[in-house]
């Protein structure tokens, strides 16, 4: 990131060199993992949670492309449901890269990056592209 980028959400990612890493969270009582990092576990109520740095790669489980325009992103845009390899499922925008079509399983990687502009200020937050 740059000294001139917002973060989408504080400590949801970090960028590691040329990698990028979702942040979640462990309940240590029962193994369960989260993302977003919650303060209990859902499945067994208990408050230990440790941080985790979740995989960079993930399948392509369901998508949309979106024609009508929202707040931040102009269309055709798309949007979309991940399986990582840790068991989530997380919804994510999705970067269209030139010469892939966006099939139901295809191997995807996480990248940090902009999202929208908001004066001088960039938006950075994850994203998923086709692993080329």
């Amino acid at each position: 990131m740059e000294d001139a980028d917002i973060p989408i959400g504080e400590g949801l990612f970090v960028q590691e060199g040329d990698k990028a890493y979702l942040i979640g969270n462990r309940c240590t009582e029962c193994g369960q993992i989260f993302f977003p990092s919650r303060p209990f576990c859902f499945s067994c109520s208990s408050a230990r949670m440790e941080k985790v740095k979740l995989g960079n790669r993930g399948k392509l489980y369901s998508f949309t492309l979106a024609h009508m325009p929202s707040t931040h992103f102009q269309p055709p845009y798309a949007v979309g449901w991940i399986d990582l390899e840790e068991g989530l499922r997380i919804f994510s925008p999705i970067r269209k890269t030139e010469g892939h079509v966006l099939r139901i399983g295809m191997e995807m990687v996480l990248v940090i990056d902009k999202l929208w502009q908001e004066g001088d200020k960039r938006v950075v937050g994850y994203q998923y592209r086709p692993l080329a």
